[in-house]
């Protein structure tokens, strides 16, 4: 009797382990299953009227980057769909959407197989930045050489490169793709440089009455995080495409200027990001290490990153317009090593320095870097070819310089004048 009791037991200790197997088979099952279909659908089909054979189970498989993932990457996450790459099986296909960011599935030509379900691999790649796209233009095109400085950036150089853009509506020069451009936060990526093409007019650096804690000067101030240019470009007339007034000669004088058909667009402005723009400078002191007389351009390049300024001028500025650098203009040039290891200031004596430079301009032309040895002294591209001191109350050129988000797209164009590369974001 105690053995048949025992007996007892143990089939029902059989049938808890039997069924506990069979229930972990069936979850297994259902994982696999679930794992092999990430994405599943269920469709009704006009079965009546014949239009669609009944194509079982459709499921869908993504690949991010080559990788398998269970989810379809965000419409703003800079991925696209490779549509020559992604396809359906059992004779149907697949329409992809960007706008909706959605896949639509043609069933008209679907045939039966072997198995019933079918399937529908989605390939997405990241798509190329505008940075990425002239990297891969190095290769095969003499414009683009790195400058070798610490950051090493990518330049255009020589006389007339196919580095024009097409932004707000007008053509612009890319400068170079530029490393460690810190957002303002922190933050640092690769962006492009871009320049307008054309002036946008001749103003003063800055004209307005400055405190410089000893007297005061009404020759204007080299602090460009509050200069009168400084305002007009980011928060002015040129900024809002309007009409106002503009810094013109000493004494606050101002000049009307009119950017209703030439001040920046919505769209252009979407284009834009802050960026920190360095305000270190260089003296006109010849005992100092930072004299401009004798500075090359990769000496510029090092004291424009400086913290050598002015008595209480700013070292840096965050936003969004502002103008090149000296070294923007020296690295430019296609003249050869010559060039770059002989002084800016005197560059007239080298005509192939100048004349293989698609920066020179033969005019005037306000830079961004100041003075570390003047309160109202900053540089400017002369007319007579060199990178010279000069007073901020003075009127030249400006050609307003920018940093492009680091998403910003390529979609097409050569870089020519008449076919410039086209933007998107």
């Amino acid at each position: 009797m105690k053995l048949e009791r025992f007996k007892e037991k143990d089939n029902k200790r059989k049938l808890i382990i039997i069924f506990t197997v069979c229930s972990v088979l069936l979850l297994a099952g259902v994982f696999l299953y679930t794992s092999y279909a990430i994405f599943t659908e269920e469709k009704e089909f006009n079965v009546i009227n014949g239009q669609y054979q009944d194509p079982g189970d459709l499921y869908f498989t993504v690949y991010i980057d080559g990788k398998i993932t269970n989810t379809i990457p965000a419409k703003d996450s800079g991925y696209t769909l490779d549509t020559e790459k992604s396809s359906c099986t059992n004779g149907t296909t697949m329409t992809w959407d960007n706008s909706t960011w959605s896949a639509s599935i043609n069933l008209t030509n679907y045939q039966a197989g072997n198995m019933s379900r079918t399937k529908c691999t989605m390939y997405f790649i990241k798509d190329p930045t505008a940075a990425d796209f002239i990297k891969d233009l190095v290769e095969t095109s003499e414009e683009l050489v790195y400058d070798e400085t610490s950051d090493n950036n990518l330049r255009y150089i020589g006389a007339d490169p196919n580095n024009y853009v097409l932004f707000n509506d007008e053509l612009w020069r890319i400068i170079g793709v530029m490393n460690n451009i810190d957002d303002g936060t922190g933050t640092k990526e690769t962006r492009l440089k871009i320049i307008r093409d054309e002036s946008i007019g001749w103003y003063s650096w800055d004209n307005k009455a400055s405190d410089t804690g000893s007297s005061t000067s009404i020759f204007g101030s080299n602090d460009w995080s509050d200069s009168a240019l400084q305002i007009v470009l980011n928060s002015g007339a040129y900024w809002n495409r309007t009409s106002g007034a503009c810094p013109y000669d000493s004494n606050g004088a101002t000049i009307t200027c009119d950017f209703s058909n030439n001040g920046l667009t919505d769209v252009a402005k979407s284009m834009m990001d802050d960026a920190v723009w360095n305000l270190g400078g260089l003296s006109s002191n010849s005992n100092d290490l930072n004299y401009y007389g004798t500075a090359i351009t990769s000496t510029y390049y090092i004291f424009e990153r400086s913290t050598i300024v002015f008595e209480g001028r700013p070292t840096t500025w965050t936003g969004k317009i502002g103008l090149m650098y000296p070294s923007d203009y020296g690295y430019a040039t296609s003249g050869g090593s010559v060039c770059l290891s002989y002084s800016l200031s005197k560059w007239n004596d080298y005509s192939t320095c100048y004349m293989n430079n698609w920066l020179y301009t033969d005019s005037y032309q306000w830079i961004l870097t100041p003075h570390s040895s003047s309160s109202s002294d900053v540089f400017r591209l002369s007319s007579n070819i060199f990178v010279a001191d000069n007073h901020v109350y003075y009127a030249s050129n400006v050609s307003p310089t920018t940093y492009l988000k680091s998403s910003i797209k390529i979609i097409g164009g050569t870089g020519s004048s008449s076919d410039p590369f086209e933007l998107s974001l």
